[in-house]
């Protein structure tokens, strides 16, 4: 039979039971209430609405207008400068410095006395010939002839050796000197032939090859015809017998200075 015990047992699990999801059931319907009531707008007296909004990081409104104040007075005082001009190399430009020879970049180098040499100078007769370490430009002439007595009586004739009038005497070099100097007048060389060589007539002797020995400069290094090597500074190069110089088509001059010191004449 069942008993008043267990019937009030059972009956006291089924109230704590309804209580238990009574309590839950109004604590969610409480929540969910309250945030409904933070999105509705607020009615005032007047019946006007206005919204209330919930920040939990309050702040000063007059603050933040004038950090905005300070921020847009700042901006204001910025300036942009102007870039510097950027100077443009074409192509073209390019192209002819890096292919130009190094003596096109430095160019002729005159003396502050530099002059055009009037010299009284015939090349008939002249001949060049290395002595002694020297290169001598000079001329032959006839010795006069000496009569010599013989015993008292007689006299006979004696013709002596023809002797040497020396016009100039060129250094033999074979290295240039380690800085380059000035030139000092138009005449820069003797040639073969015995004649001047003056520095603005490369066209004259830029007829002849890069293998015909044209003559000499006053400095002592041979001049040789024209060639389309790359030559240095004064307008030379080094061979395997020395050094020289060489005309050259891009040059107007056959020299821009002498690879080592020059002779007067």
């Amino acid at each position: 039979m069942f008993r008043t015990r267990d019937f009030i047992l059972v009956l006291t699990t089924i109230a704590f039971l309804v209580m238990a999801i009574g309590v839950t059931v109004f604590t969610q319907w409480q929540t969910a209430d309250e945030q409904k009531s933070r999105l509705q707008p607020a009615v005032t007296q007047d019946g006007e609405y206005s919204a209330v909004t919930v920040n939990s990081h309050e702040f000063s409104r007059a603050e933040k207008l004038q950090e905005m104040r300070d921020k847009i007075a700042a901006s204001r005082q910025l300036s942009i400068t102007a870039p510097e001009p950027v100077e443009v190399i074409t192509e073209a430009t390019t192209s002819a410095s890096t292919t130009a020879p190094a003596e096109l970049a430095s160019g002729l180098q005159l003396c502050p006395g530099y002059a055009v040499l009037n010299v009284n100078w015939s090349p008939v007769g002249i001949q060049i010939e290395e002595a002694e370490g020297a290169r001598l430009v000079y001329k032959t002439r006839e010795a006069p002839v000496v009569a010599v007595q013989n015993d008292g009586a007689t006299t006979s004739p004696v013709i002596m050796p023809p002797q040497r009038d020396v016009l100039a005497q060129l250094p033999v070099r074979t290295i240039p000197a380690v800085s380059p100097v000035c030139i000092s007048s138009d005449v820069i060389g003797i040639a073969n032939d015995g004649s001047l060589i003056r520095n603005n007539e490369a066209g004259v002797y830029g007829i002849f090859n890069s293998s015909t020995l044209v003559g000499y400069a006053l400095d002592g290094f041979p001049i040789y015809g024209s060639s389309a090597a790359v030559s240095d500074t004064c307008g030379g190069i080094m061979e395997a017998d020395g050094y020289r110089y060489q005309i050259s088509p891009q040059r107007e001059t056959i020299l821009n200075c002498y690879s080592a010191t020059p002779i007067r004449l």
